[in-house]
């Protein structure tokens, strides 16, 4: 009798994030596995965080720090559709799209990333407000700033956020802008605690830099922006535009789906990256948050994490055995500062100069281009 052929898995990859990028190079090399790939984002190309300050400042062109997904897809042999998914369906193992298309998976993974948090403000025109993600959007807000800065005598910018992601885009921001007129101003509305989470050292040298580059510091929260007044709890401060960076949340299709979420819209996993509620289903970066440790939604836990997890879902479609993801208690961070300066940080350890900012180049440039 003939052998009965085993239907082909369909793998539906929704996003592309770090995790995906991966796994579509590693198809590129060793195409080992038959599959039916199919990924779905909202974006052909993929806009590399970490090297977006150093492109507001005018040190990299967009085609530096893009990766062109859709080539990519071509090259790994995946099928790409351009749309932004609005629910997942996991009952029923589909995936909605703007276009309302269904798409059907034998295995998900989810790489789409996450939302701004703009719930700093239950008041605030948030509308009037540009929020760093998605970073396709910002990109196109930042070139405006730019062409409106060349009109004015004097604008103003603000931007809200207490991370590193804030400290990084307002040090950008400030040299992009005092390369355009020296009576042009940013400040940085941050409140009581600014880099929460890094050592001391660290966050003295960082204050250092923000005071070396004339960055204006509000350390209070803010609470509304209308008609171009940015209000905190004591002070009300005229901005031409206002900038959040303010961390993450759920994505919006996240409220139309029946997988586990916890912490305002994130799909809950474990230590496998697969979600807890539907095995089948494996997420990772800022769509995730782990339900068995605490861990910062961060760049370095998406490359580390998203690594993992490429493996995990190959060895799932495999029926082979999965591996955790045990986070690293010591991570190596680096904070660029607008003008080809940076400053590390390891532990407790941290350093500055010119070379650290170099060094950070040379690892973000290996990324984006890894064949």
């Amino acid at each position: 009798m003939p052998t009965k052929k085993m239907p082909v898995k369909k793998l539906l990859l929704a996003g592309a994030g770090h995790a995906h990028i991966g796994l579509l190079r590693r198809r590129c090399m060793t195409p080992s596995i038959k599959l039916d790939i199919t990924l779905i984002s909202a974006q052909p190309q993929f806009v590399y965080s970490g090297m977006l300050p150093g492109w507001m400042a005018g040190h990299y062109t967009l085609d530096n720090i893009r990766i062109d997904i859709k080539s990519l897809c071509s090259q790994a042999g995946v099928r790409f559709i351009q749309q932004p998914i609005t629910a997942v369906d996991a009952k029923s193992q589909q995936v909605m799209t703007t276009d309302d298309r269904h798409y059907s998976y034998d295995v998900l993974s989810l790489n789409t990333g996450a939302d701004t948090d703009m719930r700093w403000s239950h008041n605030a025109e948030t509308s009037s407000v540009i929020a760093i993600r998605p970073l396709s959007e910002f990109i196109t807000h930042w070139q405006q700033i730019l062409t409106d800065a060349r009109q004015s005598k004097k604008y103003q910018l603000a931007i809200i956020g207490a991370g590193a992601a804030a400290i990084e885009l307002v040090m950008a921001a400030q040299v992009a802008l005092q390369q355009i007129n020296t009576n042009h101003q940013v400040t940085l509305v941050c409140g009581e605690h600014l880099l929460s989470g890094f050592n001391p050292r660290f966050q003295q040298r960082v204050m250092k830099q923000l005071h070396r580059h004339g960055i204006k510091m509000v350390q209070e929260r803010a609470t509304d922006y209308r008609d171009g007044q940015l209000s905190t709890a004591t002070d009300s401060l005229t901005m031409d535009t206002v900038i959040a960076a303010t961390g993450v949340m759920g994505s919006a299709w996240t409220a139309a789906t029946d997988l586990q979420t916890i912490d305002n819209g994130f799909i809950a996993v474990n230590a496998l990256q697969q979600s807890v509620s539907h095995p089948n289903v494996f997420a990772v970066g800022d769509v995730a948050t782990r339900v068995d440790e605490d861990m910062a939604h961060s760049g370095v836990h998406a490359v580390r994490g998203g690594a993992i997890e490429a493996d995990n879902l190959l060895a799932y479609l495999r029926g082979e055995p999965m591996q955790n993801y045990q986070p690293k208690t010591r991570t190596l961070y680096l904070l660029s500062c607008g003008d080809k300066y940076a400053i590390g940080s390891w532990g407790r350890f941290s350093v500055q100069g010119r070379w650290v900012w170099y060094l950070k180049r040379q690892i973000d440039k290996r990324f984006i281009n890894t064949k």
